[in-house]
């Protein structure tokens, strides 16, 4: 018999790509799906109008509450949920077919294994391929290895204690992972892609990003697992400053090509002041 799944999908003012998302979520092949929304308070009209068609559709429960953010109305979702595994997907994010007929076999044949993550699809704002992983203490420190889109136990989120209300504008789901490995939680990865991330002009990773925003976020993880941080101090500092460092390699080798270089000398000469 087929694991019963849930999918759970916080919504706030999502607009269009609501329905891509919830087709997506429809679509799958592996049939014993459920799909439970969470609508965080939208007031926008197009939202509103997708939620109450989507609410009469077969299989799919529509729970509405206040603004509260993306922690609370993803708890919601679980607590509502009758599913054995746990798929959260963004209202901006979308699936592919297969994605969990690839992913489910391998919680139902590996007990010991308790999420199952696949690579991710980057559109919108970005492009190409995230290669997700790995899952492990050391790397969890120093970024968010996974993406939010991951299948898991139940009692993955039981023991993790649900995702944390605090964290309103971005990295509840690094939390949550770094909860979940901290306690001995393994991961597999399915090297495909599977499931597509955006990043529009308005999406909260956008904002997160912002110096002032950044920083606060990382005093509440820090402080959050100050223990685990204390413990790994050397590991993670390294980790970060080797993240830094891959990264200002990854600018200068995109600088160096032919093309950018022209381009942004072409850009130079579009800005000069021209004469009077």
């Amino acid at each position: 018999m087929p694991t019963r799944i849930s999918i759970v999908m916080p919504v706030y003012n999502a607009g269009q790509s609501l329905e891509r998302a919830l087709r997506s979520a429809v679509a799958q092949t592996y049939r014993d799906v459920e799909i439970v929304v969470v609508d965080d308070g939208s007031t926008d009209a197009r939202t509103l109008a997708i939620l109450e068609g989507a609410s009469r559709r077969p299989g799919v429960t529509v729970h509405r509450t206040p603004n509260r953010g993306p922690s609370a109305a993803r708890n919601l979702g679980v607590e509502r949920a009758h599913g054995t595994y746990v798929l959260p997907l963004d209202a901006d994010d979308y699936l592919d077919p297969a994605f969990l007929a690839k992913t489910a076999p391998i919680l139902d044949r590996t007990p010991d294994v308790g999420i199952v993550h696949t690579w991710i699809g980057l559109i919108g704002g970005h492009h190409g391929t995230w290669h997700t992983g790995p899952f492990t203490l050391d790397a969890l420190l120093v970024r968010c290895t996974i993406h939010v889109c991951s299948l898991y136990r139940r009692p993955v989120w039981d023991a993790v204690g649900g995702y944390d209300p605090r964290f309103v504008d971005t990295a509840e789901d690094w939390d949550f992972w770094l909860g979940a490995v901290s306690r001995g939680w393994k991961a597999e990865c399915v090297p495909e892609v599977l499931a597509y991330y955006q990043r529009s002009p308005t999406s909260r990773e956008r904002r997160a990003r912002e110096p002032g925003t950044s920083a606060r976020v990382m005093r509440t993880l820090v402080g959050k697992h100050r223990a685990l941080y204390e413990a790994h101090l050397e590991d993670a500092l390294a980790g970060l400053y080797e993240h830094l460092c891959e990264t200002s390699l990854a600018l200068e080798r995109l600088y160096d090509r032919r093309a950018i270089r022209l381009a942004l000398r072409l850009r130079g000469l579009l800005r000069r002041p021209t004469a009077a």
